[in-house]
């Protein structure tokens, strides 16, 4: 499973800030402080600290991983601060968050999202021992303060949008679907500094299942997904489990040097943006995924990527699924 310290070359805080200029002392202290915060705090408590049931709550795999998915409103702020914390820490260390805006701007977390219509998901995976963060993925809301057609040119754009200055989602314009079942896919990562293991190559796959398995709970609430991946990156583990991308080519991404993900879009190789549907049979992918995580099902990360083949193979009597890819200028 690739996540996001697979698709970047890792640096050390040694190495030169993401301006391309070397740190300076202050820099250097202030993120190895973060760094270092972030590494320390433990959410064992987590589940039962949500205003309400989780939208998922992994049970016992054997593995010593515990996932849960949960709506914003949900979380207390000092957990919602200790996420956006880790997610901070991850990108400081994997080089795709600007170091200089984040001791500039005195972050110890990434900014907290306003209040919307409809909210934000956070998944996350938890070592059970620890309760310390080991992986995370999101799911952006649209800003619109009413739904919005997905057509319509007062629709609010979504990040990965704005990036690549492509507009995603008017092609799936229909009288049913609205803005805010659009969602897209966001910080997809694993903790940098795991140790390999059973564990390490687990933790991508639960955070898919806590993720996929409310999504298939909520049903029509979600229906569109949208992002940017490198190929062996959100976009291979997603054709895995039966979504059919409309991937762009030949975007040119660029933030501006104001935004925290700037570095992010600097890279030798960039992502590519992505759009779509949720697939009708994603409750059987989730079951698979289900299964092969369990410590004594005694399958590898190859043998649960094939058996997820297998499954989308099933689906499409005629053979190997469509992928469809579009070029915009």
């Amino acid at each position: 499973m690739t996540t996001a310290e697979e698709l970047t070359r890792q640096r050390s805080v040694d190495e030169p800030a993401s301006s391309g200029c070397p740190f300076s002392p202050e820099i250097r202290r202030f993120t190895n402080d973060i760094v270092s915060l972030h590494s320390r705090l433990s959410f064992g408590r987590l589940p039962q600290a949500l205003d309400g049931p989780p939208l998922y709550l992994s049970g016992d795999t054997g593995d010593g991983l515990l996932t849960v998915t949960m709506r914003e409103s949900q979380l207390p702020a000092r957990y919602m601060n200790g996420i956006l914390g880790f997610r901070l820490a991850q990108y400081l260390k994997l080089g795709l968050i600007s170091d200089e805006l984040v001791y500039q701007e005195a972050l110890f977390h990434e900014p907290a999202s306003k209040p919307h219509t409809v909210e934000n998901l956070h998944t996350v995976t938890l070592d059970a021992n620890s309760g310390r963060i080991v992986g995370y993925i999101g799911l952006v809301c649209s800003l619109d303060d009413k739904p919005m057609p997905l057509d319509s040119p007062r629709r609010s754009r979504f990040p990965s949008e704005s990036a690549h200055h492509v507009d995603l989602v008017s092609r799936f314009a229909a009288p049913d679907v609205s803005s805010h079942q659009v969602y897209e896919i966001k910080r997809f990562v694993r903790d940098v500094e795991m140790e390999r293991g059973d564990q390490r190559w687990r933790v991508p796959w639960h955070l898919i299942l806590g993720l996929g398995s409310a999504v298939v709970v909520a049903g029509d609430e979600f229906r569109l997904f949208l992002g940017d991946s490198k190929e062996h990156g959100a976009l291979r583990h997603f054709r895995l489990i039966g979504f059919d991308p409309v991937v762009i080519e030949n975007t040119e991404p660029k933030l501006p040097r104001s935004e925290l993900m700037w570095p992010s879009y600097t890279q030798e190789v960039n992502a590519k943006p992505f759009v779509a549907l949720r697939p009708e049979d994603l409750d059987s992918y989730m079951r698979v995924i289900r299964t092969g995580i369990a410590a004594d099902s005694g399958q590898s990360e190859r043998e649960l990527a094939a058996r997820l083949s297998a499954q989308r193979r099933a689906r499409e009597p005629g053979g190997r699924g469509s992928q469809q890819t579009a070029e915009e200028t």
